[in-house]
């Protein structure tokens, strides 16, 4: 190979990557590039232009949860699974599965107001539920939505109270 040559690939390779990442950062669809990766600040995310992470609804710290409950100052939804949910969950939150959002928010629209303050949470910083149930309740219009990042987990490892729903 002559330098020539090789000049020749290394300039197309540029070319390349070049475009590649210009489409990338353009498209709808591109892959994510960065991330919030570090649990203290909140839930671990890969940055999208679709992501339904937003970190200023989040409530980092478990004492404050803790509080919250304890006072019972919001209503406090479990997006996971029921099964997982009757398995144990925070006290007096209830069962409001992502997966079945569509179902249930009619429920939850005559049972509560939009000015209600909610408290939503799903299993740990690693999950994204939380933020999309956020996300489409503020759709709906509900002012007053707040997402426990650290989830049942962190709410576990701290040794708090749970519920369950025996069967």
């Amino acid at each position: 190979m002559t330098p020539k040559d090789i000049k020749g690939i290394f300039l197309l390779f540029v070319f390349a990557l070049t475009t590649a990442f210009f489409y990338n950062w353009f498209s709808p669809f591109g892959i994510a590039l960065l991330g919030q990766w570090e649990t203290s600040k909140g839930v671990v995310t890969a940055i999208s232009k679709t992501d339904s992470v937003t970190a200023s609804i989040e409530i980092n710290n478990p004492m404050i949860i803790k509080q919250i409950v304890q006072k019972k100052e919001k209503i406090i939804l479990d997006v996971r699974p029921r099964e997982i949910y009757d398995q144990g969950h925070l006290p007096y939150a209830l069962s409001f599965p992502l997966m079945d959002f569509d179902d249930s928010v009619g429920q939850l629209l005559s049972s509560i107001n939009r000015q209600s303050a909610i408290l939503v949470y799903c299993s740990s910083f690693e999950c994204t539920d939380s933020h999309m149930v956020a996300q489409r309740l503020k759709n709906l219009r509900f002012i007053d939505v707040k997402v426990f990042s650290g989830g049942f987990r962190q709410w576990q490892e701290m040794g708090y109270e749970i519920e369950k729903n025996e069967k």
